[in-house]
């Protein structure tokens, strides 16, 4: 009689230990895998300027690189994965030169037409937070998210010839404010790992800033002021939660 009441209490506590785990593990069928914790997005895609004006002209498509680390919580006491997460992050991408655009602008330059043109590649850097959307799904979790930051344009220095020689020019470094909205799709994996992809809109406030060279003057066609910096990602990558 009294090994069995010490194999009932044993059982017992063995069921009291483990059922605060098991909710713990616990996953809310409509988030996919998200569970509460710290999480790392780590991406990289294409990067393109919409509709550009001013000397943005002179810069293509070209690849850009995303991290960010987010915050996801539950909300209540039943399990349920709460509906918005909140992010920093950190953004850097690089715009190739198009030189028969620089040609077409600059071609009343103070030198004459331009013959050749070459540069390194323009560098973007964006510093902000985001908030996140999950709309509630099983199988996937589609989102959207808005987001605020910094953005530095710090273009390559330009090369070019004309009949006249050789000759630099130099479009001013340009910082300001920026918003992002981005929508995505996220699919869980296995346990800590799930993949997305996104596609986000940028909106640079650069509204300052001109084409200026060491040999050569700000034209026409090529100044720059008062434009901003519009920007198109299409991305890829891995979520990672370590916590």
């Amino acid at each position: 009689m009294r090994l069995r009441s010490l194999v009932m209490l044993a059982v017992a506590g063995t069921s009291l230990a483990v059922a605060p785990r098991a909710s713990a593990q616990a996953t809310d069928p409509m988030a996919d895998g998200l569970q509460r914790g710290d999480y790392f997005r780590l991406s990289g895609g294409t990067v393109t300027p919409v509709n550009p004006g001013g000397s943005l002209r002179d810069w293509g498509r070209g690849a850009g690189f995303n991290l960010m680390w987010e915050n996801w919580d539950v909300s209540g006491s039943g399990g349920q994965m709460g509906l918005f997460g909140f992010s920093l992050f950190g953004d850097l991408s690089f715009l190739p030169f198009k030189d028969d655009q620089f040609k077409v602008d600059f071609a009343n330059g103070p030198n004459g037409a331009v013959v050749t043109a070459s540069a390194s590649n323009a560098r973007v850097i964006q510093l902000g937070v985001n908030t996140r959307f999950r709309i509630p799904m099983r199988y996937i979790m589609p989102s959207i998210s808005v987001g605020f930051g910094f953005l530095d344009w710090h273009p390559g220095k330009i090369d070019y010839t004309t009949a006249r020689g050789s000759f630099t020019a130099k479009q001013q470094n340009r910082q300001g404010g920026a918003i992002i909205f981005t929508g995505a799709l996220d699919k869980h994996l296995f346990d800590r790992y799930a993949i997305f992809g996104e596609a986000a809109y940028t909106y640079g406030f650069t509204s300052w800033g001109q084409v200026a060279g060491s040999t050569s003057a700000c034209v026409t066609g090529e100044c720059d002021l008062l434009k901003n910096t519009p920007l198109g990602v299409i991305r890829g990558g891995l979520r990672y939660r370590y916590k």
